[in-house]
């Protein structure tokens, strides 16, 4: 638990604002994981969530590359995910957008499955939803906005479990990847391509 007090705080530090691609929002994301008792770690723009309305479903999708700094020696472990894209999505009840007023947040609790390496498994996080300074402004204009929202919640992993430990670096340990304040893309018509076999799944 120390360990991940001391990463998040490390990450509120470094925590920025995503960036708009393709009208696209991306969201701070921090992945760790420990190789011989040494802590590797990364933060960036990595990944993107979405909600889609007709499915009523969260997803993320986690690009592993953009955790790389452009080091070798910092970014040789990362080249056994660099490979794969991580999905989750779990189902998600649309009135949870409901009621949030301004400093207020719902802990909601999503079971849903990961998808890894060509492998699926089962996946539950607890996920904190907030509404933004002028969400509750918008929702009042009954705007259906889920980038008026932010997010944080966890997830981890064993290695073994996707085959990950078979790669050159044998990744063993838990790997932690945590998204802060993150931004709710609402999922429209010919989107779905971007979450490829996690959509249909």
């Amino acid at each position: 638990m120390k360990l991940i007090r001391s990463f998040f705080i490390l990450y509120a530090i470094f925590c920025f604002a995503g960036m708009r691609s393709q009208n696209i929002i991306s969201s701070n994301t921090g992945i760790q994981t420990c190789i011989k008792d040494h802590q590797c770690f990364s933060i960036n723009n990595a990944s993107y969530l979405f909600y889609d309305e007709s499915k009523n479903s969260f997803y993320l999708k986690l690009d592993f590359s953009k955790f790389k700094v452009g080091e070798d020696s910092i970014d040789q472990w990362l080249n056994d995910l660099t490979d794969t894209y991580l999905y989750f999505k779990a189902p998600m009840d649309p009135n949870n957008f409901k009621d949030l007023a301004n400093h207020n947040h719902k802990t909601i609790k999503l079971n849903g499955q990961m998808f890894l390496n060509g492998i699926w498994h089962s996946q539950s996080t607890e996920l904190s939803l907030y509404m933004t300074e002028n969400g509750l402004l918008n929702q009042n204009n009954n705007q259906n906005n889920y980038d008026l929202y932010k997010v944080n919640f966890t997830i981890s992993f064993l290695p073994k479990d996707f085959k990950v430990d078979k790669k050159p670096h044998h990744l063993k340990k838990s790997i932690f990847i945590g998204v802060t304040l993150g931004r709710i893309n609402q999922l429209q018509p010919g989107m779905q391509k971007l979450l490829g076999e996690a959509y249909d799944h």
